[in-house]
């Protein structure tokens, strides 16, 4: 009994020996875990990356880290900062494990790994570029970087010892094998560690000792569709204001306007937002500088033109609507343009929401010159008009795919995922999603001044209450623009320089003169700062809108009587000028709207009077009273012409009658008759104190006498003593000799 006790006393002592050195292995990596920050990321289930494994030694890949944050939240093709803390001792190299996670949704992984060597305060990772064969990190996918890194199975078998041949020892579940296109939106787990992993069956890749996790969540791309337009000055005007070669987009903005009317040579400048597309142009950047992107920096625009020739999606177009017939339609050659014609300015966007470790600017600007010798294909001429598109190409159904499949890919040269036929697409359109676009416009005018007062003979007027020379003008506020006004007397000329002050594509420009007596005179010179552009000469005016005025006065004749068949001789028009200038304008006489109208046309020097008669014009109108209106220059009078009957004429009618009776008188319009020319009953009283029947006869009036508008000036023509006038002598003639045949009177 004793033996056996012996025997299991020692098999006991064994076992807990075997058990303490298993115990010492398995709690070695979870110290390492301890160490740093939590080892299992959100959204893994929960599983630990540090696991036990023969590989580990106590004191073998030291490291130490930490991130500033826990997620860092980037877009898709963006470049992301991610700040740490970084430390390793001795020999060893500090990895950053980007991606190889499980997603919590769909249970499958992320469909992406790399592994990087990182130092320092901060590593910046191109999302456009990760995973390819171009690269701003120093990425263990590269052949010319070095790393020592281990990924063994959950038995702890060592199955690669580095990415290529991760890529080959396991399925395409790690996401370590070829990427199909730039990595997606999707939430990547970061993790600072010593290079050695556990390659799960799902295809999670696991850090064995961890330093610190977070995550890096990247958005979808988003795209601003309205393109900013304005205009500003060429580059050496705004060289000279500003005292210095080196341009901004706030020294644009100062020395330009909000306008899509562009001044042919001025700059147009246009402005376009979008996300996704920073990481492809950053790298183009680099190509060509040396230098990354930043926000408020100026860039070579052959940047863009990489950018646009790279089959990215992303497309820039700039031509003219509107050729004439037989014309070559004009287009912005930006392939060809000189780097002195377009420039290239990079900026904060303010219209799209980006992550908070998105890195460079959101939003680019191309200013663009619209001389003859500028980018345009053909010179620009007042009167063209231009259409701007940006777009990011896409076509529904289809999705951007990399061109080749070696490894890593190459990272640019588009194609579709389905049809070898389509080259431009987005990286990250979505097989649903079709291209977007935003578009705008923009014309060329002439540069000019306009005056707001000027004569046929270019004199500009100005008027002498505030002494301002004004106009509208194309020419840009930042124009160093100024005048000279020399007003030659008989002492000492009078000279004065201004300059013109432009906004809202108005000018004004003091003369010096305000208060001078009108009619003054003065010469004008324009100058572009030592430059002659313009000569006229000045005249002074008390209303510059009107300064010509001539105006009929008091003398004009109001009211005139003539004879019927004579002429307007004594209608007299008075007009004077009452401005400036020596006018010549038209006199309209209008008689009863039209029965007569004469026009002529007058000149009258300022200060002088004209008189106008009408003697050639004759009154051929029935006697009555007539309005009449002389007009001139928006000036007129009114007037009344009462025309007189000829007491000279007899006016013979066609009806039945006494040879004696005039056409009044035959068509029963003589005064006070009331009845017809065929012998209807008078209802006038008889005057004479005749009867009813005793009228006169065919419709002459009772008392014997003539109509107002028939009696003549003068005394009635007397043939018997008791007064008969010339209509009644005629009738008395026959009376007479009716009472001689009959032998008595009637």
């Amino acid at each position: 009994m004793r033996s056996r006790l012996s025997t299991l006393a020692v098999v006991l002592v064994a076992l807990a020996v075997v058990f303490s050195l298993f115990g010492a292995v398995a709690t070695g990596p979870a110290a390492a875990v301890l160490a740093g920050e939590s080892a299992s990321s959100a959204g893994d289930g929960g599983v630990s990356p540090g696991i036990a494994s023969e590989l580990d030694d106590a004191g073998s890949h030291a490291i130490d880290g930490g991130f500033s944050r826990s997620t860092y939240t980037g877009t898709a093709g963006d470049s992301v900062a991610i700040r740490h803390a970084v430390s390793a001792s001795g020999n060893d190299t500090a990895y950053l494990l980007v991606g190889g996670n499980r997603l919590t949704d769909s249970g499958g992984t992320v469909g992406f790994v790399d592994v990087i060597r990182v130092s320092g305060s901060s590593t910046t990772i191109n999302t456009r570029l990760i995973g390819t064969n171009e690269r701003t990190v120093d990425s263990c996918r590269a052949p010319d970087v070095s790393c020592d890194l281990t990924f063994t199975n959950d038995d702890g078998d060592v199955i690669a010892e580095n990415l290529t041949e991760l890529r080959t020892a396991v399925s395409s579940a790690t996401g370590a094998g070829d990427l199909a296109r730039p990595i997606v939106p999707e939430r990547y787990r970061l993790a600072i560690t010593n290079g050695t992993f556990v390659v799960r069956d799902s295809g999670a890749v696991d850090p064995v000792t961890v330093a610190a996790e977070a995550d890096l969540v990247l958005r979808k791309p988003t795209f601003h569709d309205e393109v900013e337009v304005f205009t500003t000055a060429d580059a050496e005007v705004i060289a000279d204001r500003e005292g210095g070669d080196t341009e901004s987009l706030g020294v644009l903005r100062e020395n330009g306007v909000d306008r899509t009317a562009v001044t042919k040579g001025d700059r147009v400048v246009l402005g376009f937002e979008s996300t996704g597309i920073w990481g492809a142009l950053s790298h183009f950047a680099e190509s060509r500088t040396g230098e990354p992107l930043e926000a408020g920096s100026t860039v070579d625009h052959r940047v863009l033109v990489d950018l646009l020739e790279a089959e990215e999606g992303v497309s820039l177009r700039i031509r003219q609507t509107n050729p004439g017939r037989n014309e070559l339609r004009t287009e912005v050659d930006l392939a060809d343009a000189d780097p002195d014609d377009v420039t290239l300015f990079l900026a904060e966007g303010t219209e799209l929401e980006r992550g908070d470790s998105d890195q460079g600017p959101s939003r680019f600007y191309l200013a663009i010159d619209t001389s003859d010798d500028g980018p345009f294909t053909d010179g620009p001429d007042p009167g063209d008009e231009y259409a701007i598109e940006f777009a990011l190409e896409g076509t529904e159904g289809e999705r951007y795919a990399f061109s080749d499949g070696r490894e890593p890919p190459a990272a640019f040269g588009a194609a579709s995922a389905t049809d070898d036929d389509i080259d431009e697409q987005y990286p990250y359109h979505e097989t649903n999603e079709g291209g977007v676009s935003a578009e705008a416009v923009f014309h060329i005018q002439e540069r000019y001044l306009r005056y707001d007062h000027v004569t046929d003979d270019r004199t500009v007027l100005v008027e002498t209450n505030n002494g301002s020379i004004t106009g509208t003008t194309s020419v840009l506020p930042s124009a160093e623009l100024s005048a000279t006004i020399v007003r030659d007397t008989d002492e000492t000329p009078n000279r004065t320089e201004s300059d013109l002050s432009i906004a809202n594509e108005s000018f004004t420009l003091d003369s010096g003169l305000a208060g001078v007596v009108p009619g003054t005179r003065a010469s004008y010179r324009l100058y572009r700062g030592q430059s002659l552009q313009d000569s006229r000469p000045v005249l002074f005016v008390e209303n510059a809108t009107d300064p010509a005025r001539l105006r009929l006065t008091n003398r004009t004749t109001t009211n005139l009587t003539v004879t019927r068949g004579e002429s307007l001789a004594n209608l007299s028009a008075t007009i004077q000028n009452v401005g400036q200038l020596r006018n010549r304008e038209r006199l309209t006489l209008d008689v009863d709207e039209g029965a007569i109208v004469e026009e002529r046309h007058i000149t009258v020097t300022p200060g002088t009077a004209e008189n106008e008669t009408y003697p050639g014009t004759d009154v051929d109108l029935e006697p009555g009273t007539y309005p009449y209106r002389l007009s001139i220059d928006g000036d007129h009078v009114n007037g009344t012409l009462t025309v007189k009957a000829d007491p000279a004429v007899t006016r013979v009618g066609d009806t039945d009658g006494d040879a004696g009776e005039s056409a009044d008188e035959v068509d029963g319009d003589a005064e006070g008759q009331t009845g017809d020319a065929n012998g209807d009953e008078s209802t006038q009283e008889d005057p004479s104190g005749a009867g009813a029947g005793g009228g006169a006869p065919n419709g002459t009036e009772d008392n014997g006498e003539m109509p107002d508008e028939e009696r003549p000036d003068g005394p009635a023509a007397t043939l018997l003593p008791f007064g008969i006038g010339t209509r009644e002598t005629f009738g008395g003639t026959v009376l007479v000799g009716a009472t001689y045949l009959l032998g008595h009177w009637v």
